[in-house]
């Protein structure tokens, strides 16, 4: 015995023998280092690959890119707002629904705004204005409009709750 193996300490020395005998011949250790370096080779050729890529991605023009973010950028925020824009009322299913069946008024405020003021005492009636109004004003409340009459005025009446405030107009020519 050699030196090293009186200085290992006894309990340690049968893992040190066993390990002495599974010690493989020079023809293993040959071909585990040719797999080895087979495999660095392969690591070096796909590190010089991702290379190549990146310098090729690194010379493409920046304008590019830029246009591709902007326009992936814009078509999401279209996408918001024309769900926004579903999920809300169109302005005509709010105003046939709050008028007074028959009575003409397209309502300006909300159904039940307008409920509660028709709904209200003696106290807090509402008033009737009659008034003049630009046919520009027609496309507003969501009726059909003729540009060439744009000057023209158009006789109608608003629905006043006593604050002064306009719950609805009624269009009467």
């Amino acid at each position: 015995m050699s030196k090293i193996d009186d200085d290992t300490p006894a309990w340690l020395r049968p893992a040190r023998a066993e390990f002495a005998r599974l010690r493989p011949d020079a023809g293993q250790e040959a071909a585990l280092l040719a797999r080895l370096a087979e495999q660095q080779r392969g690591l070096r050729a796909r590190r010089r690959a991702a290379e190549m890529r990146a310098t090729a991605e690194a010379h493409e023009p920046r304008w590019l890119r830029r246009l591709a973010w902007g326009s992936g950028a814009l078509g999401a925020m279209a996408a918001v707002l024309l769900s926004t824009m579903l999920l809300l009322d169109p302005p005509g299913t709010q105003t046939a629904r709050a008028a007074p069946a028959g009575s003409g008024f397209i309502p300006l405020v909300p159904e039940g705004q307008l409920r509660q003021a028709l709904a209200a005492g003696q106290g807090a009636a509402v008033w009737l204005q009659p008034t003049e109004l630009a046919r520009e004003r027609l496309a507003l409340l969501g009726l059909p409009f003729d540009a060439a009459r744009a000057d023209e005025t158009v006789h109608a009446e608003l629905m006043l709750d006593p604050g002064g405030r306009v719950l609805a107009v009624r269009i009467l020519n």
